[in-house]
């Protein structure tokens, strides 16, 4: 019994309510105040078309404008049908400067005044149409807006308190006979509206974690895990977008295609995972050489690496590459087995052309990588660019 006690007292009520994570307050608030303001605008139009409704009625049924101006009923439509425009036309104008702190204070505002206005209603209606309003006041305004648990809690209770004191003014019979029934149905309605609630929060946090994962999932498909520079696919995706762009603007592109020199017998001798810490470096120089947002540095495989200039003449290209050639060497990354250098050294192949229908990105890749082989075979530690 103690232990069943003590486990009723570890429970707390929050728990009854899925508590959003504090990294995702600010993205549900938005968009549950975006879906709220959606639902109280439709049901704004929608009391807007009832009070156009009534007022045929109420002026056939009048003797005069001046009597219709003493209809309290009248009345009170008018007010609603200019608090329900005002608050379609304030809304849409806060939501353009995202001011969420009036819009939240605006629909808290809403919903309490129609609160008043079927009070209103309910208090000079006979007991059957009082009735009447409840239920539809009930099924509309009570499901309608999308607050949280709590505020949603406070106004229902408020709104509870106000009926049973209306009806029992207006019938005391009420008190005895139907008040355990109403009871009973504003408990059902919190408990499907918490339900209602915490589905949708954990439906936002399933969609959240699912999004994050393949955003994850995509940047690892675009990353080179060793290097962390951008892979051979992601490469391929935006030359082609820079491709399509020089066409059309005709300027040039130039892609370097870099090697490191004698790489194989630096893995011999030091091992892999030198080699590793090798390509990183590298990897990290070359990065640090890029100073266009434009620019695009990418591991191609293995120990060979891309660079793509685009807007950049073939000459400045080459100037590009040799100080690539140069910061790289001027790491000092001591080279055992290297036959040109006591450091490891890269070779760059380049090709420059504009696009146009004559050429492709194939071509263009096809030429730097000659370029490359002719950097390697006349000495490496060089540049050579294609003519």
């Amino acid at each position: 019994m103690k232990k069943i006690i003590e486990k009723l007292k570890q429970m707390r009520f929050k728990e009854l309510i899925v508590a959003i994570p504090p990294e995702l307050k600010v993205q549900f608030n938005q968009m549950q105040l975006k879906n709220n303001l959606f639902r109280l605008k439709l049901l704004g139009i929608i009391t807007v078309l009832f009070n156009l409704m009534n007022f045929p009625f109420y002026i056939l049924h009048s003797d005069g404008i001046s009597a219709l101006l003493f209809d309290k009923l009248f009345l009170a439509d008018l007010c609603q049908l200019f608090i329900t425009l005002l608050f379609i036309i304030l809304t849409s104008c806060f939501s353009k400067k995202s001011k969420h702190s009036i819009l939240w204070f605006m629909c808290y505002l809403f919903i309490l005044l129609h609160y008043l206005f079927w009070s209103y209603y309910m208090f000079f209606a006979d007991i059957v149409l009082a009735l009447q309003i409840f239920y539809v006041f009930a099924s509309l305004y009570t499901f309608v807006p999308d607050f949280k648990p709590k505020i949603f809690i406070s106004f229902l209770f408020f709104w509870y308190l106000t009926v049973v004191g209306l009806l029992t003014y207006k019938n005391q019979s009420f008190a005895f006979e139907g008040s355990q029934l109403f009871t009973i149905n504003v408990f059902s309605i919190i408990l499907v509206r918490i339900f209602y609630y915490n589905s949708k929060v954990e439906t936002f946090i399933d969609t959240f974690k699912i999004k994050t994962l393949n955003e994850k999932l995509e940047a690892l498909s675009m990353t080179d895990e060793l290097t962390k520079l951008n892979n051979r696919r992601s490469f391929l995706d935006y030359f082609d977008m820079v491709w399509k762009q020089n066409r059309r603007l005709q300027l040039p592109v130039s892609v370097l295609m870099v090697d490191v020199d004698y790489f194989k017998k630096y893995n011999d001798s030091l091992g892999h995972l030198e080699g590793d810490k090798a390509l990183v470096a590298i990897a990290q120089c070359m990065k640090n050489q890029v100073k266009r947002d434009t620019d695009f540095v990418a591991r191609f495989g293995g120990e060979e690496f891309v660079c793509l200039l685009p807007f950049l003449e073939k000459d400045n290209a080459l100037n590009f590459a040799r100080e690539l050639v140069e910061s790289v060497e001027s790491m000092k990354i001591h080279h055992p087995m290297s036959e040109i250098s006591k450091y490891v050294t890269i070779s760059v192949g380049m090709a420059s052309v504009v696009p146009n229908e004559h050429n492709s990105q194939t071509q263009l890749i096809d030429e730097a990588d000659k370029a490359l082989y002719e950097a390697k075979h006349s000495g490496r530690n060089r540049v050579f660019g294609s003519s």
